[in-house]
């Protein structure tokens, strides 16, 4: 064998032992494996909105609004805070379903103030929104005492029982608002010479009526009862609305045939003359008549719906704001000529 074959046999027999002494002590070449890949980023959260949101609260001073906000979505276990810039309104609520808050805002001292509601949940995207509040001092006394205490001067020409009282004097007298929320009756049709019937656009617009007297003069839903029936409820907690032809005079539109704020109430509407055209439209003797059986008295300015001109369709804001005091106080508060010191 040559020295170049000996060479290349003692390298072959050579790498062959390393490969073999590699093998034995389980060694060998190794790979750098490759790096993991990143985790995908967590999705964003989703964004939470305002689908309703009061731009703006009227309140007046000692008095409370009630207010709905609503969420885009119904979420679960979401968290509401409210945050004021100001002194003049508290404000405090809960969420009575998901995805809403119901809040209430209190007239502390007039001025003007802005809400701030954030609604929060893990997963989502916090919403906030801003409502202005403004917080009005109505209070007039001698409206005070016309309307709620039946101070009041009747018109020239008219004769008793315009004043309403006797033997007491305004200090003397009460609160008489109606003692809870009332459900109402239509009597309509009843057998009885002075019945009439109403009509289905009057049924329409006495019912849309009724729940506004109630909802302006108190600040409260109407969730009560209303029914066209026949025969009048004539129990407590019910006023019955009587359609009736000229029961009193030719120029008759309607009457409260209870005292003012009585446990049952009765209201006397002249279906005929209201259905005529004239002074006595369904809405506007409605909201007078229920005022009435609510509790309150006639007022002697044309531009309110307690006139006895029957020329508004609706409460004026001086109206809601003194009702709103009588309910605050409650059925039976003593008369005061500074009902808000006393809510204070």
């Amino acid at each position: 064998m040559t020295d170049i074959k000996k060479l290349t046999v003692f390298a072959a027999a050579a790498l062959a032992a390393v490969v073999f002494a590699s093998c034995d002590n389980g060694g060998g070449t190794t790979t750098t494996p490759a790096p993991a890949p990143a985790p995908p980023p967590p999705p964003a959260p989703s964004p939470l909105s305002w689908a309703e949101l009061p731009e703006e609260i009227v309140v007046g001073r000692g008095l409370a609004e009630t207010f709905l906000a609503r969420l885009s979505e119904a979420v679960e276990g979401a968290t509401y805070e409210v945050t004021s810039s100001g002194a003049a309104a508290t404000v405090e609520g809960e969420s009575p379903e998901p995805g809403v808050f119901e809040g209430t805002v209190t007239g502390v001292e007039a001025g003007e103030v802005k809400l701030t509601l954030a609604a929060s949940h893990a997963g989502y995207e916090t919403a906030t929104g801003e409502i202005g509040v403004v917080v009005e001092d109505l209070f007039d006394l001698e409206f005070w005492r016309q309307m709620v205490f039946g101070a009041f001067v009747c018109p020239t020409g008219d004769e008793p029982p315009c004043p309403q009282f006797t033997g007491l004097s305004v200090e003397e007298r009460t609160v008489r608002v109606f003692p809870g929320p009332p459900d109402f009756v239509l009597v309509s049709g009843f057998a009885d010479d002075r019945a009439r019937e109403f009509s289905e656009s009057q049924i329409e617009e006495i019912e849309d009526a009724i729940r506004d007297a109630w909802e302006q003069l108190t600040g409260r839903r109407f969730t009560q009862t209303i029914r066209v029936s026949d025969t009048p409820a004539k129990q407590e907690g019910w006023i019955d609305v009587w359609a009736v032809n000229n029961r009193f005079a030719d120029n008759f539109c309607g009457a409260n045939g209870a005292p003012s704020g009585a446990p049952q109430g009765t209201v006397y509407f002249n279906a005929e003359e209201a259905a005529a055209e004239g002074r006595c439209s369904s809405r506007s003797l409605t909201l007078y008549l229920v005022a009435l059986a609510l509790g309150f008295h006639p007022v002697e300015s044309p531009d309110h719906a307690l006139s006895s001109s029957l020329a508004a369709d609706d409460f004026s804001e001086i109206e809601r704001y003194h009702a709103r005091l009588a309910f605050a106080l409650g059925r039976g508060a003593p008369y005061t000529d500074d009902p808000l010191a006393d809510l204070e």
